[in-house]
């Protein structure tokens, strides 16, 4: 005596097996070429600021030595150092996030 099994023939239907349903709005759409330029703005303004805050960091002290020499020391200031680390963290999370921005904004006119 065979019994039937549970589920038909190809398989089980599990949950992450059904269509996905589909919100309101769509995310490819043309605008996210201009929030895309914004990011690339901003993130060209933090590596500037970066740079600039990263010279701030960097102090060179020239002190007299024995017999006339001079000896140089190089200070770094901890906090406009982490500054520009971060700032430059920064610009390039928004360079990724302008990346994704195009690429939905260019397959925006096949669905």
């Amino acid at each position: 005596m065979t019994t039937a099994e549970p589920w038909p023939a190809d398989g089980p239907k599990l949950d992450g097996d059904a269509e996905p349903e589909r919100a309101g709005g769509r995310l490819n759409q043309p605008w996210r070429a201009a929030v895309a330029g914004i990011e690339l703005g901003a993130s060209v303004a933090l590596v500037l600021l970066a740079w600039w805050a990263w010279s701030r960091g960097m102090v060179t002290i020239y002190l007299p030595g024995p017999r006339g020499a001079v000896d140089v020391v190089t200070r770094s200031i901890g906090s406009w150092l982490t500054g520009s680390v971060i700032e430059a963290t920064l610009a390039g999370l928004l360079l990724i996030d302008a990346l994704r921005q195009v690429v939905l904004s260019i397959r925006a006119g096949r669905d």
